[in-house]
């Protein structure tokens, strides 16, 4: 069994640290609800209620609203929602919180029976915790401007008085026992991920790990907690302890899937078997936990389905009805496609309304797309500001999103996003649906990186380009491009191909001293041809 530590572990990562300064008491509301949520749930949904009652009240502050909030939550909620200065997606979300919040605080009647407890799974618990922190950093944003992220996805406290967690579980508590043993499964995992000089961590150390798992681990089934058949299926997954007679990964993971409602256990085995050279079957399982509308399994689903050409209509309807932030994104590029394809008013305005939408769910790298139709459509006057939305938000885009030529075509004259010029540059002429657009990449590419070079010659640094200039404008021009046959029968253009003034990578310019080691180097060549 595990030494007992009487210290405190502290958590590495604080996801409302960006509340502390300037507002105090959500902060406050915000971790006791953490701290709560592993083993008291109901005590942990008062506290998201309250948060939610204090959010109002600065908000109602934030934007001046007279009357001033006030009289029961749900009349403080209607009183921002008539404002019309708060996003509808943050009147839902504080409704749903509110109805479970209220829950949590009132008795019910069953059998004649008053119960003052409220059961809440953990999966439900996450959502309220994801929601709330989401409207977390809405508030933060409007009141502290706050920056912006990819995407709002709360992290399960990793922090605990680990003392008051074992004696929580040596008393019965089943969820304090579920919780040391996740909590040194996350570490042992982790510890296992660590090679050669980043491994920090001896054998003994590893060893003894392992035996805080199984033995938190056993207790935890043992008391009958239902997530102990899944936890014990990815420790046997990933190898991280001995299998136990037939009670193999395989056999956990169908344990799992006989109380898997939210879908986990159905995503994780077929994460394994995909892992173990059983794609069809892992596909099927990872489906079906899509179904079930857990998440890691519809943005896999959505991936795949995109990536593989197949099934995108289904499982895009599917994700949107699910409420799944990056459905929006992918559902936004589609209309984008469609009004590209016929640009109609209809087109146009559908493409509007499903960038409203992403915007109101928090969708990942809307402004992307915000951004380029500002340029393309409504011709903005300050393009250098919409082409760095469209580069900043692209770090958020799904990857299984081909955007990286409209990007390109974006960038293609600012010297100072080269470097993501050369990085996207493959992607960008796998996506050309012409041949004379490959060479309309190849040549913007070849011209900036000329450009560049030019302002590097003075610090004599070359220019890397993933094939050689001269090459990059010869095939632009034997495809047809205008542009580029143009330059290279001009005598910049020549001295290019003759490689006299820039190469690839290295300096720009020839010294004197290489210059007469070359003349040198002909002239004894000569001599020996002559002999």
């Amino acid at each position: 069994m595990m030494q007992v530590q009487a210290d405190i572990e502290y958590n590495k990562y604080d996801n409302f640290e960006f509340l502390k300064q300037g507002l105090g008491e959500l902060y406050n509301q915000a971790t006791l609800a953490e701290r709560y949520y592993f083993t008291d749930p109901q005590s942990s949904m008062v506290k998201i209620r309250l948060f939610v009652e204090l959010a109002c009240h600065e908000l109602g502050k934030h934007f001046k609203l007279r009357p001033p909030v006030h009289g029961e939550l749900s009349n403080k909620i209607k009183m921002l929602q008539s404002s019309g200065c708060i996003e509808s997606w943050v009147i839902e979300e504080m409704n749903a919180l509110r109805h479970d919040g209220n829950r949590s605080v009132h008795m019910t009647e069953v059998n004649g029976e008053y119960i003052a407890k409220l059961s809440i799974s953990r999966s439900r618990m996450q959502k309220h915790m994801n929601a709330l922190y989401e409207i977390a950093h809405y508030v933060g944003r409007t009141i502290l401007d706050t920056p912006s992220q990819c995407s709002y996805t709360w992290q399960e406290p990793m922090s605990c008085e680990l003392t008051s967690f074992v004696t929580d579980a040596l008393k019965g508590c089943k969820e304090a026992s579920f919780y040391l043993a996740n909590h040194f499964y996350s570490e042992l995992l982790d510890m296992s991920k660590q090679t050669g000089e980043s491994r920090a961590w001896s054998k003994d150390e590893y060893y003894n790990k392992q035996t805080d798992v199984s033995y938190w681990l056993e207790k935890t089934h043992r008391q009958g907690h239902p997530q102990s058949w899944l936890l014990f299926a990815k420790c046997y997954s990933n190898k991280l302890l001995q299998q136990q007679g037939n009670r193999d990964a395989k056999y956990c993971f169908k344990q799992a899937l006989t109380t898997d409602e939210e879908g986990e256990a159905a995503f994780e085995f077929g994460a394994h078997l995909i892992k173990n050279e059983e794609p069809k079957l892992g596909i099927n399982h990872i489906h079906q936990a899509a179904k079930k509308g857990y998440s890691k399994a519809m943005s896999f689903a959505l991936s795949n389905a995109f990536s593989s050409d197949s099934e995108k209509e289904q499982w895009l309807a599917c994700a949107l009805e699910q409420r799944l932030p990056e459905a929006f994104t992918v559902d936004t590029l589609t209309k984008l496609e469609a009004y590209e394809t016929e640009q109609t008013d209809e087109s146009l305005k559908a493409l509007r309304s499903a960038i409203v939408a992403g915007q109101a769910r928090r969708a990942p790298a809307m402004a992307f797309f915000k951004s380029y139709i500002d340029i393309t459509v409504y011709q903005t006057q300050d393009t250098d500001k919409s082409i760095q939305e469209m580069v900043d938000s692209y770090k958020c885009m799904p990857h299984y999103l081909d955007v990286e030529l409209r990007l390109f075509k974006q960038i293609a004259n600012e010297k100072q996003h080269f470097s993501l010029m050369r990085e996207i540059y493959k992607e960008a002429l796998r996506q050309s649906v012409s041949e004379l657009e490959e060479a309309d990449v190849k040549y913007r590419l070849a011209k900036l990186a000329l450009d560049v070079a030019a302002d590097k010659s003075k610090v004599r640094s070359g220019v890397k380009t993933p094939s050689p200039i001269p090459t990059l404008l010869t095939e632009a021009a034997d495809a047809g491009h205008a542009e580029a046959r143009i330059y290279i029968n001009s005598p910049e253009g020549k001295a290019v191909l003759k490689k006299i003034g820039y190469t690839t990578l290295g300096n720009s310019h020839k010294s004197g001293v290489d210059k007469q080691k070359n003349k040198r180097k002909r002239k004894l060549a000569r001599k020996m041809r002559r002999k």
